[in-house]
């Protein structure tokens, strides 16, 4: 017999729609100011509206959406003093997470952030925006899978999909790079040592450089 879902059910669909919604973001896949619209988010993911509005509703409570007095949602565009004070706290979370994974990491995890980063460089000279984003969450995210820090990969995950949308400003041609090694690098070469410290020290000059960047390419409010 149909009916409506179950409770149950709807809540499991509205999680499984936050968290799709939030990985976009996470990667870039929607630039600051992109309104959410109710009606083509729930065609492209063919639901209903409910669980759609229930999710960015969510988003909005985590300070990963906006929203207007008038009801919409869109991703919100933020000016540099706000980019710099995420900068602050991913920098201290980050390292953190990344020291604590160091010591834990499997040898094939470590093999597995080296060919992740070679599909960043090859995305990269491409000039490929979405894939070099992809590749970076994607190392960056399993790293700190390795740490035993869950709560804390929930407060990264969150600041990563604040940030995550700006980051197409980076990600433009000519694509930003930092001179000399790149960050990357130097963390496997510290995983593979299992030296904490320095792994947490490359994190933090990879947020800290790609961070710079950010903000000189940031457009100036219209």
């Amino acid at each position: 017999m149909s009916g409506p879902l179950p409770a149950a059910a709807r809540e499991n669909l509205a999680t499984a729609i936050y968290r799709h919604i939030k990985r976009e973001l996470m990667v870039g896949e929607h630039a600051p100011g992109t309104p959410m619209v109710l009606r083509f988010l729930a065609e492209r993911m063919e639901v209903s509206q409910t669980p759609i509005r229930e999710a960015l509703l969510q988003l909005v409570s985590e300070r990963v959406l906006h929203m207007s007095p008038g009801k919409s949602i869109r991703v919100p565009v933020f000016d540099r003093k706000r980019l710099r004070g995420l900068r602050a706290i991913r920098l201290k979370l980050e390292a953190m997470a990344a020291i604590d994974a160091t010591p834990r990491i499997p040898d094939g995890t470590i093999a597995e952030l080296e060919r992740i980063h070679r599909s960043l460089v090859a995305s990269k000279a491409a000039q490929d925006g979405a894939g070099t984003l992809r590749d970076n969450f994607a190392f960056h995210s399993t790293l700190y899978a390795a740490s035993d820090m869950p709560d804390l990969i929930a407060i990264i995950e969150t600041l990563w999909a604040q940030t995550g949308p700006s980051l197409i400003y980076l990600y433009q041609p000519p694509f930003f790079a930092m001179p000399g090694e790149h960050p990357h690098e130097e963390i496997i070469r510290g995983l593979r040592l299992r030296d904490p410290e320095r792994v947490g020290r490359a994190v933090e000059r990879d947020i800290e450089g790609h961070g710079e960047a950010l903000l000189e390419r940031l457009p100036d409010p219209g």
